[in-house]
């Protein structure tokens, strides 16, 4: 039990790990949400509300044929491949921040994390590029308007603050807490008096563990998505899926060999449905194999034999 524990502990420290610590880990699993209809649509509804609402602000300005040109401009931009540069370069740039928002230190920079477990991304380079288009068909009164950051938002949450000290923990764990969870099953293993059943409870330890974590992240996904205060679900959704992907990979990847080590200890075990097992399965291949051996018999009865 100590051993699928670690397991499962291990998993959750190395998606920590390399999400947090890995560069380019952290912006090969966002780069698909580029791509994403609803985080396009998301992206380009904010770049809409912070460029239309300044507009408004100045003189001489409709609010409709504003809003139309700007959006118009902003869905260009969101569907073009120029964007998923931009947005590969921003979340790469902002990868520290983001790390130090994930252990608690970043209330600014590219990412930031206020005190109610808000992470926001800034799009001031996106914005730039938008209003550029926006230039570009004639609507120049946009020129008038002085720099400004509109954020969006990529994580909400009212336990990020809690989350933090775990993450922190799981962190520092993730270096050395795999090779505990090797040593526990090796261990329970090589010093239990019938090791191919303590191989199979081992398997089925890390199999349920794996289950366990699943049904968690379930969980966990349905409470997040679920919260009031997230302004696009729909993005929501994109972006805990596009992140957790890894992580459920190599849940579904240990959970599998769970099931395999079970079966094989199992099979391989004193038991005495095991040995019915192994007899009925030798049967078996042995019924299977004499019409071949009764046919090479045959033939080598008809096979004359040389002339004297």
């Amino acid at each position: 039990m100590t051993g699928a524990l670690s397991t499962a502990a291990s998993v959750l420290a190395l998606f920590v790990h390399t999400q947090v610590n890995d560069t380019d880990s952290y912006v090969d699993t966002v780069a698909p949400l580029a791509s994403d209809p609803a985080v396009q649509s998301a992206v380009a509804d904010r770049l809409t509300e912070e460029l239309t609402r300044r507009l408004d602000g100045l003189p001489q300005i409709l609010t409709g044929p504003t809003e139309s040109v700007v959006r118009e401009a902003a869905l260009a931009l969101v569907s073009s491949d120029q964007f998923a540069t931009l947005w590969t370069e921003a979340n790469r740039g902002a990868h520290a921040q983001l790390a130090a928002a994930v252990t608690g230190q970043a209330t600014d920079g590219i990412v930031r994390a206020d005190e109610y477990g808000t992470v926001t991304l800034s799009l001031e380079p996106v914005m730039t590029e938008v209003r550029t288009r926006v230039s570009d068909r004639g609507f120049t009164v946009v020129d008038r308007l002085p720099a400004f950051d509109p954020q969006f938002e990529i994580l909400q949450s009212d336990e990020l603050v809690a989350a933090q000290r775990y993450s922190n923990a799981l962190d520092r764990a993730a270096l050395w807490l795999p090779w505990v969870a090797a040593l526990c099953a090796v261990i329970a293993v090589a010093s239990a008096p019938k090791r191919m059943r303590a191989l199979s409870l081992v398997g089925l330890a890390t199999a349920v563990a794996m289950i366990a974590l699943l049904v968690a992240l379930t969980v966990v996904r349905r409470v997040y998505l679920h919260n009031q205060d997230i302004v696009s679900p729909d993005a929501a959704v994109a972006v805990f899926d596009t992140v957790a992907t890894s992580l459920v990979s190599s849940i579904r990847i240990l959970l599998a060999c769970g099931v395999a080590v079970a079966v094989l200890g199992y099979v391989a075990g004193g038991s005495r449905s095991a040995t019915s097992m192994r007899k009925a399965i030798s049967q078996q291949f042995g019924r299977e194999s004499e019409p071949e051996v009764r046919a090479e018999v045959s033939t080598r009865r008809e096979v004359p034999g040389p002339r004297r």
